[in-house]
């Protein structure tokens, strides 16, 4: 795979492909579908797409003959959160957060922490058993403000000749709405993909209430290699003076060293009202030569007030980039 440049990177035009979802659960039952990490035909064992995503059953697997249309597989790992699929070689690497739990009277149970797990496969039908690489309780700055420690959405980026292990540290509820996001983005660093992973203790992203978009919490953040640098798309919070309410935002990011992270552009701002309009969580990004085309995969929630109830639907949208 070629990389991108980072002019190239940043000379891009971002659109929505469609003003409904590409793919949802949608669902009183299942509601969600978040956290999307997907492979491009030519990555792929078949040749066809595939994106990995979590419900509150688990991760899950979905393929696609275009990219456009999904058709859901099966339920990969049970509990198990926030996927990112890397591929080596022949073999492809899935990493996801579970969250520890401790049985209290009356069965009830009681999150205490949770962990970053690692499974193989050559056809990703069958997986390995997972192992741990990263435990939250390990990691400096996890507990944010009293809470449980806690890591989240983790991608695995080989890059000058090491492996970069980010993920989302600390977990925080937006005030207005109550949804989970990370406080902090970090890494850790090991010159093996099995580890062990260095953890560097300062975060590299915090909530910062000077910033425009950024004011309540860093979000989510997708890493993705350029050729002379790495760039990255955030998903942050902020608060919105006008509207006087939260909103999260979709934004360009780049770095020269993969520590320090520089903020460059605005990809688009959740929706005043939609499918979107309550936040936007995650997304993943990936470059389709033959089309000379990004694809970037984000979920996103509102409430749903078709029924009696309302409740929280999380689906799956599409964004496409060109060059300007």
């Amino acid at each position: 795979m070629r990389y991108r440049s980072r002019e190239s990177f940043l000379d891009t035009y971002w659109y929505s492909f469609n003003d409904e979802p590409v793919a949802t659960r949608g669902s009183l039952l299942i509601p969600r579908l978040s956290d999307p990490s997907f492979l491009l035909p030519d990555e792929s064992p078949d040749a066809l797409w595939h994106l990995f995503a979590h419900t509150w059953q688990g991760v899950e697997h979905y393929v696609s003959s275009s990219g456009l249309e999904w058709e859901r597989e099966h339920l990969v790992f049970f509990r198990g959160h926030s996927p990112f699929i890397h591929k080596e070689g022949n073999v492809y690497y899935l990493l996801y957060e579970i969250h520890d739990t401790e049985r209290k009277r009356r069965k009830k149970e009681k999150l205490t922490g949770s962990r970053i797990m690692m499974s193989t496969s050559t056809d990703l039908a069958l997986w390995s058993e997972p192992r741990m690489i990263l435990d939250a309780r390990a990691v400096p700055r996890a507990s944010y403000r009293g809470g449980k420690p806690r890591v989240s959405r983790p991608q695995l980026i080989r890059w000058n000749d090491s492996y970069h292990l980010y993920f989302g540290a600390g977990e925080t509820r937006i005030y207005d709405t109550g949804q989970k996001a990370s406080a902090f983005f970090m890494t850790a660093e090991s010159s093996s993909i099995d580890g062990p992973y260095s953890i560097t203790e300062k975060p590299l992203i915090i909530p910062d209430g000077e910033s425009r978009y950024r004011s309540l919490a860093s979000g989510s953040v997708r890493v993705i290699p350029l050729g002379d640098a790495l760039g990255a798309i955030e998903c942050a919070y902020f608060y919105d003076e006008k509207l006087k309410r939260s909103r999260s935002a979709m934004m360009l990011m780049t770095s020269e060293d993969g520590i320090s992270w520089h903020d460059e552009d605005l990809i688009q701002l959740s929706p005043e009202e939609g499918w979107a309009s309550r936040c936007i969580t995650s997304c993943d990004a990936r470059y389709k030569e033959n089309e000379e085309t990004w694809y970037c995969y984000y979920s996103a929630n509102a409430i749903d007030r078709s029924f009696k109830v309302p409740y929280v639907k999380e689906s799956l949208g599409l964004l496409l980039g060109r060059s300007k």
